[in-house]
């Protein structure tokens, strides 16, 4: 290769480079930008045109969101300081191998309609799956995810997500689903919490919303690392969540409900 198709060979690659490399701060950018035209539109739901508008302006920023995870694997532990600040939730697990990115859509109504992206590390991979959320569709609520924790038993490990959901003004719910890691995909099936009606993969509990926001410490279901046990708050008659806990201690194969 001689000097003049050195040149233009490197020429290229650095043009080429220039055009689809992305780093972290130009991800962002372009991610808040797409992040803001959602929170434009929810205001202006006044007409079917503008309605429509804020569905683009949601399936734009889900598409990019799904590009950028997929194709940059440096992603799982960006902070995306701006975005979170605008309400974008993430859930991180301590481990760095999975994590949950949520918003409200605003399409929802009363009833808060939540969309969620899934990306996790599996055979030197990284990889994104988007779980739509439609609440419209079958009336079931859709749900946001708060916070992740790590287990590891029976050779595995387990990750303990905290959701949450707005169902009215008034009517709200929170649980913890348990996720794994296995064979390359990312499985939500794992039945690892046993009480009187059978096996399960998920523990939650519906609480009202007004009542909740008074509190000053406002108590959340949790994961205890130390004790390997699960917290739920205790909600009374009238839906009120108290200072108590129900707690499921794991025992050796499942997550178990004890006496505190």
């Amino acid at each position: 290769m001689n000097a003049l198709k050195l040149f233009f060979f490197l020429f290229c690659s650095f043009i080429s480079c220039g055009l689809f490399a992305q780093t972290s701060k130009d991800i962002e950018i372009d991610l808040y930008r797409s992040f803001q035209k959602i929170d434009d539109w929810r205001y202006r739901q006044d007409t079917i045109s503008n309605r429509d508008s804020l569905e683009n302006a949601n399936n734009d920023f889900a598409q990019r969101l799904k590009k950028y995870t997929s194709e940059y694997p440096f992603t799982i532990d960006q902070k995306f300081t701006e975005l979170v600040k605008d309400h974008l939730d993430i859930a991180s697990s301590p481990d760095g191998l999975f994590r949950i990115y949520s918003w409200d859509t605003w399409l929802g109504g009363s009833m808060h309609a939540f969309e969620n992206l899934f990306q996790y590390k599996a055979n030197d991979k990284t990889i994104s799956d988007l779980k739509k959320a439609d609440a419209s569709e079958d009336g079931h609520p859709t749900y946001w995810f708060s916070n992740l924790y790590t287990f590891k038993a029976n050779e595995k490990t387990y990750y303990l997500a905290v959701y949450n959901g707005v169902y009215s003004a008034k009517d709200a719910g929170q649980g913890m689903q348990v996720f794994t890691i296995e064979n390359g995909k990312l499985k939500d099936d794992i039945k690892l919490i046993k009480n009187n009606s059978g096996l399960h993969n998920q523990l939650y509990y519906d609480y009202d919303l007004l009542a909740r926001v008074y509190l000053k410490v406002k108590p959340s279901i949790y994961f205890d690392d130390v004790s390997n046990t699960i917290f739920v708050p205790l909600v009374d008659g009238n839906g009120k969540v108290t200072n108590k806990y129900i707690t499921y201690k794991f025992t050796g194969q499942y997550f178990e409900k004890v006496k505190n």
